[in-house]
């Protein structure tokens, strides 16, 4: 594989990861606009970068005013593109840039111009204000740039080397991780001698003072500009000028693969140091949400612990309910028990004979209450039955009364805590913490009166089912004894016709005794099913009353419940949605980490720019 084969691979290989680098930026700048707090300044340094990864290699000129800045630019242009005077004439960044004519845009602090030379095909002149300049605005400007440069060209007067400030801006331009070049212009203002003195006093300040000792060009503007003017130029004045110097310097940077990776590790080095600049704001803010992200939680403890006491309020409402209805089913049972008793059957039996007769509809226009009515008043039935309601009125006022005062309480205390918040979160806060201004009170009374109907229906089922068949159970009784009594009367009448013996006589009205008897006990056993009856009625009943209240009362304790998590919502909402975000952005800036850390791999891979071809072909093999 010859060289160009490999120039050939290595260009396919460096705009592959350059495209990757690219859309890895693009994608870092959205979490990176969700960080609070992140300097702007910082967010530009990542624009920047994303504009580095697609563009030219820009190499920038600083130095104080007067350096020769702009003239270094125009000689090496060969024309006078840039503004050159005795007071500062560059009061903003200038980019020279490939173009097919000249021309010039401005946004802000930034100015394009286009040129066709080609050495800006692959390359981006940049031209600073001075960094002493009288305009103090001018040195903001060249410091904010800065840092998008690939490689920066000090330039500092032959007469003027290394001053305090040039040493100075030497130190700086090192804290911003940049190569510096140190271009000493106007050269042919000194002796031959002095030139190489010059030289080594620039790279022994520069080891005294910052451990380095950077490239250090002594160059003539004025006599490169010279050599530009002839046609051809003249190659004699033009080394003579150290521009060669600078020539070569950008034809080998721009063909040798150090071009690339300094292309591409400028913006990774900005992403990474904005990132974990990002990362440690957003851990810092993890950090501080703990102790409110404890409170949300202690808030909605006693929200749940409010809950179960609530609920345990009303379930010993129920357990009475519950009782009161059992109470009265035990005492319908009694009373229906002795309206049907044994001992009573005598009496039944004529009363039996009364509703035969007709007797009995006329003793109860007289009577107040019928039989049953008496027998469940004397036994205070319908006073159990009527305790229940009272049980009711009285849970609703405990509930809300509880309600109200558990939201005032966690109100007062979710306050507490917004005091506490930092600004940058208090200021996100959407809502009040307030108290409902409504307290809805209709759950239990849309339920009164379904279950007062079931209050009604469950009377009704005593006094008038009961009566009528206890009124029916009595005639039965007198039918059966009447027709007992004359059947046992045609038998015995019989018998003594027949055969008049003591014996058969007897055996007829022991039969006819037991057959009246055999009636009056079928009587209890009447009642006890009725009474059981009744009971699973009133079970029914009770089964409905309760379904229908607990429903209602489950909506009154879910409504407290939403009540209490609306009064402090606009805290914890604001505490679980801050926690979500940091959690996310946390997770997303740890991922461009990596990311960043696999494309550095890409560019070691990269470095080894002199590998043999076989080299080059078993590595591209692996990958």
């Amino acid at each position: 594989m010859d060289s160009e084969q490999i120039s050939t691979k290595l260009l396919s290989r460096y705009e592959a990861i350059r495209r990757q680098e690219h859309d890895q930026i693009t994608e870092l700048l959205e979490p990176l606009g969700r960080v609070d707090g992140l300097p702007e300044s910082e967010m530009e340094q990542v624009r920047d970068a994303l504009f580095h990864t697609n563009h030219p290699f820009l190499m920038v000129m600083a130095g104080p005013f007067g350096s020769g800045k702009s003239s270094i630019i125009n000689a090496l242009l060969g024309e006078e593109v840039m503004e050159v005077g005795p007071i500062p004439t560059t009061d903003h960044i200038v980019i020279l840039r490939h173009g097919p004519d000249v021309q010039r845009t401005r946004s802000g602090d930034v100015e394009s111009v286009f040129h066709p030379s080609p050495m800006l095909e692959n390359l981006s002149l940049v031209d600073t204000p001075g960094l002493e300049s009288v305009f103090r605005t001018h040195d903001e400007v060249t410091r904010r740039f800065l840092h998008r440069a690939d490689v920066v060209l000090l330039v500092m007067i032959a007469t003027q080397v290394l001053t305090a400030s040039n040493l100075e801006y030497l130190q700086q331009l090192k804290a911003y991780g940049k190569r510096v070049i140190v271009v000493v212009n106007q050269m042919d203002v000194l002796e031959p001698g002095d030139r190489e003195q010059v030289r080594d006093f620039v790279l022994e300040q520069c080891s005294l003072h910052m451990g380095v000792e950077p490239p250090v060009w002594l160059v003539s503007a004025r006599q490169a500009m010279d050599a530009q003017q002839e046609a051809p130029r003249d190659e004699i004045e033009w080394d003579a000028s150290g521009f060669a110097d600078i020539e070569e310097y950008i034809r080998e940077t721009l063909n040798d693969l150090e071009r690339f990776r300094q292309k591409l590790e400028t913006p990774i080095h900005i992403c990474q140091n904005v990132t974990k600049s990002a990362l440690a704001l957003v851990q810092e803010q993890q950090a501080a949400l703990d102790d409110h992200r404890k409170t949300t939680e202690n808030i909605e403890a006693q929200i749940q612990q409010a809950k179960r006491e609530q609920q345990q309020t009303a379930d010993e409402a129920f357990e009475t309910i519950s009782e009161h209805w059992d109470e009265t089913a035990r005492l319908g049972g009694e009373a229906i028990g002795e309206l049907f008793q044994f001992s009573r059957g005598i009496s039944l039996f004529f009363g039996g004979l009364g509703e035969l007769i007709g007797l009995g509809r006329l003793v109860r226009r007289f009577r107040k209450q019928t039989r049953a009515e008496n027998a469940f008043e004397q036994h205070k039935v319908r006073d159990t039955l009527h305790q229940i309601p009272a049980v009711v009125d009285k849970l609703g006022p405990r509930l809300e009364g509880r309600d109200l005062q558990d939201i005032d309480d966690l109100v007062d205390y979710t306050r507490g805590a917004v005091k506490k918040l930092p600004p940058n979160l208090s200021d996100k806060m959407i809502g009040k913490i307030q108290a409902p201004l409504r307290y809805e009170r209709s759950f239990l009374r849309n339920v009164r009166d379904p279950l007062d109907t079931i209050l009604r229906e469950a009377e009704r089922f005593e006094t008038k089912r009961l009566d009528r068949t206890l009124r029916n159970t009595l005639i039965m009784l007198a039918l059966w004894e009447i027709l007992t009594i004359m059947l046992v009367l045609i038998v015995a009448v019989s018998a003594l016709g027949a055969s008049p013996d003591a014996g058969s006589i007897l055996l007829v009205f022991a039969i006819g005794i037991g057959f009246v008897l055999l009636g009056i006990a079928l009587v209890p056993l009447r009642g006890w099913l009725l009474s059981k009856a009744y009971e699973r009625r009133l079970q029914r009943c009770r089964d409905d009353y309760l379904t229908t209240l607990r429903r209602a009362t489950g909506d009154l304790l879910a409504h407290g419940v939403q009540l209490r998590r609306d009064a402090t919502a606009p805290f914890t909402r604001l505490i679980e949605s801050q926690t979500e975000l940091l959690d996310e952005l946390r997770t997303d800036l740890q991922g461009h980490q990596q990311a960043f850390i696999r494309i550095q791999g890409g560019l070691a891979s990269l470095g080894e720019s002199r590998l043999s071809p076989a080299k080059i072909e078993n590595r591209d093999h692996n990958d």
